[in-house]
């Protein structure tokens, strides 16, 4: 059910007035929303794309390089490639990161991979067995 303007209007000023009283609180609320999958599949996006920018310009200054017969630009254009590349692939820092390390580690099995399915499941099934 969508919102009237006034009631948008309302609830923009209580949210701007939260914000003012308690910057601890909006930093946290901040921290949350760049957590979210949707914000970290965007900033991987954006990173792409950036990377596939910066490779296009790289062989596009490589290309030049050669045709003009100035060896140093090639070479530039082949760095300015590579670092395009690298940019590209490399994984998202930042939120991810800090998110990571401030994360209870949790004892799993040996046998089986933190991050799968079954390790979820075998801990629910110790917590369940273990009256937790």
């Amino acid at each position: 059910m969508a919102l009237s303007e006034h009631e948008q209007r309302v609830l923009d000023e209580l949210e701007r007035g939260l914000y003012a009283d308690d910057e601890q609180l909006a930093r946290r609320l901040k921290k949350v929303a760049d957590e979210t999958p949707l914000r970290k599949q965007q900033r991987s996006a954006a990173r792409r794309i950036a990377g596939a920018a910066v490779v296009i310009a790289g062989l596009g200054v490589l290309f030049i390089g050669l045709v003009i017969h100035y060896s140093w630009m090639g070479i530039a254009g082949f760095a300015l490639t590579l670092v395009g590349l690298v940019f590209a692939t490399s994984p998202v820092k930042g939120v991810e990161g800090e998110a990571k390390a401030t994360k209870p580690k949790r004892k799993s099995s040996p046998a089986v991979k933190p991050g799968s399915i079954n390790a979820f499941f075998e801990e629910r099934w110790n917590r369940r067995m273990n009256g937790e």
